[in-house]
């Protein structure tokens, strides 16, 4: 039984699955689950877990929490690794399936994970965008860019490196504390993307001053609060450009742009295309 299939026997089939990168290779799938509980027996591959959005995610074993997934935070989970997860809500997330090879940032993620009995938290935002991305343009299907993806992943695979190196040589993971007390933050800009989400406003619902929130921001995120809310905004654009008819314009007011040249301005500053290129390459 392949490490897809095995995954298949507990989440079901996939939304979306394909070769990110057929050197490698790297075989990725993104799911979209609700509420729910799930034991994942151990399973016998390294896996890289991606969360893009929903709600809150707990994990553990044995009924201990052991750690907690929010949007935009990534995990390793280490080959033979059990795990059980609950979702209180809607989750979408990806999983990359790191092959069986021992060169490079294979052996490198393979030696952090040597011994490890929990999935390993990787609080980044290069790898959590350059996820997003490689799902992105596996979407396109036969337009996918194929040269792009490979060099894209093996990105995302070493900075996870890089990351998880920096978090293991101090032995705590304080990015990830961070992250549970911002949990109401990144609820609060998702559901409210069509109004003005000023730092003033986000540090009120974090309870600290706006000074304090855009440092306790920055190090639990890797960016500022200002890039975080126009990532999500486009995020959100992406998927109704795709998944809807909806006018540009509207789409431009739902997820808190002025109008549709401000929309245009900062789609295209993005992805090097206007939301209708996008939409067309989508086949809409």
């Amino acid at each position: 039984m392949n490490p897809q299939q095995q995954v298949h026997e507990t989440l079901g089939l996939p939304l979306l699955g394909g070769l990110v990168c057929r050197e490698i290779p790297l075989y990725a799938e993104r799911y979209f689950l609700h509420t729910t509980d799930l034991s994942v027996p151990p399973v016998d591959f390294m896996a890289l877990l991606t969360q893009f959005g929903g709600s809150r995610a707990d994990e553990g074993a044995g009924g201990e929490l052991r750690s907690t997934s929010m949007p935009r935070l990534s995990m390793l989970l280490p080959a033979g690794c059990a795990t059980q997860w609950h979702y209180s809500g809607s989750i979408d997330f990806a999983v990359f399936y790191l092959p069986e090879r021992t060169d490079g940032v294979f052996r490198q993620l393979r030696e952090l994970c040597a011994g490890a009995q929990a999935p390993l938290p990787v609080s980044d935002g290069l790898v959590s965008a350059a996820a997003r991305q490689l799902m992105d343009e596996l979407s396109l299907g036969k337009g996918a860019d194929q040269g792009f993806m490979a060099r894209l992943a093996m990105v995302m695979l070493e900075q996870v490196y890089r990351a998880l190196r920096v978090d293991v040589s101090r032995g705590i993971y304080p990015p990830h504390i961070h992250l549970a007390r911002l949990h109401t933050v990144l609820v609060y800009i998702r559901e409210h993307l069509g109004q003005e989400l000023s730092i003033s406003t986000l540090a009120g619902q974090a309870g600290v001053s706006p000074a304090h929130f855009r440092r306790l921001f920055q190090r639990a995120m890797g960016m500022p609060p200002h890039r975080y809310v126009m990532n999500v905004r486009l995020e959100h654009a992406r998927d109704l450009l795709m998944q809807t008819d909806l006018p540009i314009l509207h789409v431009a007011l739902e997820c808190g742009f002025s109008s549709q040249s401000h929309l245009t301005a900062a789609f295209k500053a993005a992805h090097a295309s206007t939301p209708a290129e996008y939409r067309a390459l989508a086949g809409r």
